[in-house]
């Protein structure tokens, strides 16, 4: 697996937006994603912390978020642009943490809504949507030996969810693959719970046609 490296990279030259240290915490990848005695704390509890630019605090929140944010971005984006993605995302959470409670949502949507506008951007200077795979981890770990009838399954879901209006798609992304609930989702998309449902509802009928459609040309 690619190293996450970028993790750690120096943010020195980062402006900052307030008197806290403009340099994102620096440590060793094995020290972000390993248990820590900050690992009781609640991620409230973290992200007041890290507003006062407490940097252990900032640590353990990454340690806790890395792997479903740089999943989530993959779902937009290639790996590499999905890191890209990630390193931005956390120096944004470190330098504009102060932002968090003006915007009326728990931190785990905060974080995500970062990664997801930072995706947006990416896609909007591409001619085409990323033909990344909807569920890489997953078909990667079935390994040479993985069922034929199921990699048909996994590629038609992949390419009918590719297919479906973004919004529809990311609606389904954040309930179902990122375990969000719907309040955590619509924090994210920005929308309220009845639109986020709606879009799921439409999303999901719209997943079903792809799917049958794709079968019916088979």
């Amino acid at each position: 697996m690619k190293s996450t490296h970028f993790v750690t990279r120096s943010m020195a030259n980062r402006t900052a937006v307030s008197k806290r240290p403009t340099t994102m915490p620096a440590s060793d990848v094995t020290a972000v994603l390993r248990h820590s005695p900050w690992s009781a704390e609640t991620d409230h509890g973290l992200m007041s912390l890290i507003q006062t630019g407490n940097k252990p605090a900032f640590t353990e929140l990454a340690r806790r978020h890395i792997p479903r944010m740089l999943s989530f971005a993959q779902r937009y984006v290639q790996r590499s642009e999905a890191e890209d993605i990630l390193q931005e995302a956390l120096t944004r959470i470190w330098l504009k943490a102060n932002q968090w409670r003006d915007c009326g949502s728990s931190p785990r949507s905060w974080l995500m809504r970062i990664v997801y506008n930072l995706s947006m951007d990416s896609l909007r200077k591409q001619p085409t949507l990323s033909e990344q795979p909807i569920d890489e981890q997953a078909a990667a770990s079935n390994g040479p030996a993985q069922d034929y009838e199921q990699e048909i399954k996994q590629q038609q879901l992949d390419k009918a969810m590719q297919d479906l209006p973004e919004r529809q798609r990311s609606a389904i992304l954040l309930t179902v693959y990122q375990a969000m609930s719907n309040r955590e989702a619509a924090e994210v998309l920005e929308v309220s719970v009845d639109a986020l449902e709606s879009l799921l509802s439409r999303g999901r009928r719209s997943l079903k046609q792809n799917i049958s459609q794709q079968q019916g040309e088979a």
